[in-house]
């Protein structure tokens, strides 16, 4: 039974390791949704995003920029994380029924 305690015991301090890396990655991410707004004539991208009870939008730059892939890329990134946080997460909480509070 130690050794099943041990496995568990280290399993939940990776997923502990990997719930942190995961969250600080996604604050250092672009926060928001992408929109594409017609502006005389051109398309241009901003990030849409809630500041309390305000709808901030972020104006990032004309459609076909590199500046906007490259938003988009980080923003499909931290969509990516914030579901391998949520997996995560779940797992942590099976590990922590299965350790019964003994750490």
């Amino acid at each position: 039974m130690a050794v099943i305690f041990h496995v568990l015991k280290e399993e939940f301090e990776r997923l502990v390791e990997t719930e942190a890396s995961y969250t600080k990655a996604i604050a250092a991410m672009p926060r928001g949704t992408p929109r594409i707004l017609k502006r005389r004539k051109k398309n241009y991208l901003y990030l849409e995003r809630r500041d309390g009870d305000q709808v901030v939008h972020d104006y990032i730059g004309p459609q076909d920029s590199e500046k906007v892939k490259d938003v988009l890329d980080k923003i499909a990134q931290r969509r990516r994380y914030e579901k391998l946080l949520k997996e995560t997460k779940s797992a942590l909480k099976d590990v922590r029924k299965a350790l019964r509070g003994k750490i």
